[in-house]
């Protein structure tokens, strides 16, 4: 990373933000002629004119309002950077970066994190939630050490640990006249219902129990849209656009709005499981695996 192009995306952010070249020098603790130095060099390395002066300071030209969002990311990563930097210098552990799909915040996330922290008290954990594609994504990119995610087979290098079955339940609009008919709900009552689904890019193994389902109860799923996460499902169910198939973990949210059924059957959905990349095992992987085999036990729920 270009420490010089990061201290110069500092001045230009500095002065977007404040508005005023002055301010902008005193929040960064440096007088105004280097402030107005390190812009000017940034606007010739970049080619564009960033900010333009007013009467009343400062502000960015159209071009730096196009370019605020990326430098603003790019800023955080070095900040990030220097963070773990300072951390590491210190002695202590890198951080363990886990990310989980929204399902399984509750039930599968916590135990497995109180038991890393008491056993790894000097590492950190961050957590990200994001569905079941970008979760793999983040462990081959080495952005995540860990995951949780609803996988039922393994694609190299990504390796998979099963922590638990899992079923698919309806979810419904309060008030929908499902709620009235038999508990255990036939999946087959759903037919001709209008279905929330997840693309099957986001989760595919969920996308493909949700329509194998469907076909064992002898239809096709009448998808009225497709969404961008679970949790968005919840939401439009909750609005009354459709009634969609969750993962039983989701119930454990308990939203407002929606109201939940379980499958006759019951109907086996994607359990989940404790993935890593192989490729760039660490020792915080291998901890986690030996926690899983005590608090996960094979064949358990």
């Amino acid at each position: 990373m270009d420490f010089r192009l990061v201290r110069r995306l500092g001045a230009f952010l500095a002065v977007a933000e404040e508005g005023h070249f002055g301010r902008a020098a005193a929040r960064l603790g440096i007088s105004q002629p280097p402030l107005t130095a390190q812009i000017q060099a940034l606007e010739r390395e970049l080619g564009v004119r960033l900010l333009e002066r007013t009467g009343k300071g400062a502000r960015p030209t159209r071009e730096g309002e196009a370019l605020l969002p990326l430098a603003r990311r790019v800023a955080g990563d070095a900040a990030e950077l220097e963070a773990l930097a300072r951390e590491l210098r210190a002695g202590r552990s890198a951080p363990v970066a886990i990310a989980c799909v929204t399902s399984a915040l509750f039930d599968y996330l916590p135990p497995l994190v109180r038991v890393m922290q008491a056993a790894r008290p000097e590492a950190a954990v961050s957590v990200r939630e994001m569905d079941t594609a970008p979760a793999m994504e983040a462990l081959r990119r080495g952005e995540a050490d860990l995951a949780l995610l609803r996988a039922d087979h393994e694609i190299a290098p990504i390796r998979l640990r099963p922590l638990g079955e899992d079923r698919l339940m309806a979810a419904l609009p309060v008030g929908h006249a499902m709620l009235d008919g038999p508990d255990p709900l036939p999946l087959a009552l759903l037919a001709e219902a209008p279905m929330l689904v997840l693309p099957r890019a986001i989760s595919p193994a969920y996308s493909d129990a949700m329509t194998a389902a469907c076909r064992a109860a002898g239809f096709a799923p009448v998808a009225v849209r497709e969404v961008g996460s679970a949790m968005a499902q919840l939401g439009f169910v909750a609005a009354g656009f459709g009634v969609a198939l969750v993962s039983e973990g989701m119930a454990t949210l308990n939203p407002p709005g929606v109201e939940f059924r379980v499958l006759a059957g019951p109907v086996r959905g994607v359990g989940v499981a404790l993935a890593w990349n192989a490729e760039r095992e660490s020792e915080a992987v291998r901890l986690a695996l030996r926690i899983a085999e005590d608090v996960f036990p094979r064949g358990g729920a």
